[in-house]
């Protein structure tokens, strides 16, 4: 699989635990907050979608969270932007763990459904540093397809 592109097999975005990182998961969530500092560091982005308003007294708590992640809502109703770090092999674990976040933290989001995702690779020496590559999917109505 080339850094520059995702494809849109469901087995791909398989994590090491065997969920579609896309849906998260609890054990690559877990695993980041102790992982490996030798390990890339990942800058993460999740859109997703709600079936209610999250309020935003949660959203600025998620912003104290001491692993840098962040909740916000652009101007669209009901869509939230998650932004995260994560230290993971390859940019499938890091989006299945800042994903898994959410299902982590299901007092914060009951339901969701993520629309795009984007996971940037920093150095692992240095997080702020240039990047070094990038993969990208968006995808929509995925649940429907697998059923």
């Amino acid at each position: 699989m080339s850094e520059r592109s995702m494809p849109h097999d469901p087995s791909a975005w398989a994590c090491p635990h065997g969920q579609d990182a896309r849906r998260g998961c609890v054990a690559c969530y877990e695993e980041s907050t102790d992982a490996d500092p030798e390990l890339s560091f990942w800058e993460v982005v999740a859109w997703f979608t709600t079936d209610r308003p999250i309020p935003i007294r949660t959203l600025q708590d998620v912003h104290h969270h001491g692993r840098r992640f962040a909740l916000d809502q652009p101007s669209t109703p009901l869509v939230y932007l998650l932004t995260g770090h994560a230290r993971a092999v390859d940019s499938v674990q890091a989006i299945a763990g800042v994903v898994g976040f959410l299902l982590h933290n299901r007092h914060v989001v009951t339901s969701f459904v993520v629309t795009e995702t984007r996971a940037t690779r920093r150095s692992a020496a240095t997080p702020s540093g240039p990047v070094r590559s990038r993969q990208t999917d968006v995808w929509l109505h995925d649940r429907r397809r697998s059923r």
